[in-house]
C-alpha cells in the first residue's frame, strides 16, 4: 500500500495510432445546412475545425508535461469485498502552513483530477492540503472487474486514501465540512412544504434550469447508466466521437465559457488513451436499481450556487436533506466552476471551510 509518485508517459505507439484515426476521420457530409439538429454549438463545421487544429496545431506531448508539473502519485487500496484497487491522484501541500487543513477535491464526469488546477494556487496559498484523486475507473485509476462497485464503495476507497495520507480528520464520523457546487433533486428533492417560499429571481432561474436539464438534455445519463459498454466501443475507437461527446457537455453545461480548442482536446483525451466506458460504468452502477432515500446530511455544508448550473435548487430546498451553514450565489459560472470562475469557486471554499474549521 505504499505511495508512489507517478507521472503520465502515453506511449508514442498510442500518439501514433491517434494521427492516424485523426487523418482518417469520416465526418458527417450531408448536415451543414440541417437546422433540425440539437441546439448545442456541436456542429460539423464546429467539429472539423477542431479536429483541423488537432491534427497540425494540437501537442499532446506540451500538455502531458503541464500535467506532469502536477505532483502525482498512486496509492493501493483495499475496499471491502473488491481486489486492490491502484488509485491515481494529486497531492499538494499548504505552502504556507505545516499545521493546514486537509482538503479532498472530488472530481465528476466528464471531469478529471484536473479540473482542481486552477484553484489549486489559491487553497494551497489559504492554508490547504489539496488531494485531487482520479476516481476508480477514470483517468489513471485502476476500474475493478467486479459488478456492484458504487459511490459507497468510492467513498471508502478515498477515506482509506487520505487515511493513509495521514488526513484521518475526514470520512463519515472524520468529515468536518462538505462543499458543493452541483445540487440537484435526487439527492435535495423538493420538501413537502406547508406554503411555498417566495423565491428570488436567481431561484426561479435555477428552476427553470432545472427543468430544462432533465427534461431536454438527460438522454446522456439515461445511455450511460443502461449501456455504458455499448456506447464505449464507439467513443473507445473514436477519438472524434469522444471529442464531440465531451463537446455537448461541456458546451451545454457551461456558462458560456469560451473553450479553446486545446481545452476541449485536452478534456477529450483524459478519458480517451485511459478508455472512457470504465468511467461510464459508475453511471449503471448507481442507477441500475430504484434510487435510494438519502438520510439527511447533518455535516456542515456549504454551497456556491452559479447562474449557469443546470443542477441547483432553492436553498429552502437544500435545507430539507442537508445542514446548509453557507450560501452564495454567483452570476457567472456553469457546472465546472472550478474552470469557469476559478476565483470565485475558490474564494467561497475558503471562507467556508475557515468558517467550520475554527
Amino acid at each position: 500500500m505504499s505511495v508512489k509518485p507517478f507521472q503520465i508517459n502515453i506511449p508514442d505507439s498510442e500518439l501514433d495510432l491517434l494521427q492516424r484515426k485523426l487523418e482518417l476521420a469520416r465526418l458527417p457530409a450531408n448536415l451543414d445546412g440541417a437546422r433540425w439538429a440539437e441546439d448545442s454549438d456541436v456542429t460539423v463545421s464546429k467539429v472539423k475545425e477542431i479536429v483541423d487544429f488537432w491534427r497540425a496545431g494540437y501537442d499532446w506531448r506540451e500538455e502531458e508535461a503541464k500535467l506532469n508539473r502536477l505532483p502525482q502519485y498512486t496509492a493501493t487500496v483495499k475496499v471491502k469485498g473488491f481486489q486492490e484497487l491502484d488509485l491515481h491522484f494529486l497531492h499538494s501541500p499548504s505552502t504556507i502552513s505545516n499545521t493546514a487543513v486537509p482538503l479532498l477535491f472530488i472530481h465528476g464526469w466528464p471531469g478529471s483530477f484536473a479540473e482542481v488546477t486552477k484553484i489549486l494556487p489559491i487553497l494551497n496559498g489559504a492554508g490547504f492540503d489539496v488531494v485531487a484523486p482520479s476516481l476508480p475507473g477514470y483517468g489513471f485509476s485502476r476500474c475493478l472487474e467486479e459488478p456492484g462497485f458504487k459511490n459507497m464503495h468510492d467513498a471508502e476507497a478515498l477515506h482509506q486514501l487520505m487515511s493513509k495520507l495521514g488526513c484521518d480528520r475526514l470520512y463519515p464520523e472524520h468529515v468536518k465540512a462538505v462543499h458543493i457546487n452541483h445540487v440537484n433533486l435526487a439527492k435535495m428533492p423538493k420538501p413537502e412544504f406547508d406554503k411555498e417560499p417566495h423565491y428570488t429571481d436567481f431561484e426561479k432561474r435555477s428552476i427553470a434550469l432545472h427543468n430544462h436539464f432533465s427534461n431536454s438534455e438527460f438522454a446522456y445519463y439515461r445511455i450511460q447508466g443502461e449501456k455504458p459498454r455499448t456506447l464505449g466501443f464507439a467513443l473507445h475507437d473514436s477519438a472524434v466521437g469522444m471529442l464531440a461527446w465531451m463537446m455537448d457537455k461541456l458546451f451545454t453545461w457551461s456558462d458560456n465559457y469560451p473553450w479553446t480548442p486545446t481545452e476541449l482536446i485536452t478534456w477529450t483525451l483524459l478519458h480517451y488513451f485511459p478508455g472512457p466506458t470504465t468511467a461510464l460504468h459508475m453511471y449503471r452502477e448507481n442507477d441500475a436499481s430504484p434510487r435510494q432515500e438519502f438520510p439527511y446530511e447533518s455535516t456542515p455544508t456549504g454551497v456556491s450556487a452559479f447562474a449557469g448550473e443546470m443542477e441547483m435548487v432553492p436553498r429552502s430546498w437544500a435545507e430539507g436533506t442537508a445542514n446548509i451553514v453557507y450560501w452564495q450565489e454567483h452570476e457567472e459560472g456553469g457546472h465546472f466552476a472550478a474552470w469557469e470562475n476559478p476565483e470565485a469557486l475558490a474564494r467561497d471554499m475558503v471562507q467556508f471551510f475557515r468558517s467550520v474549521w475554527g
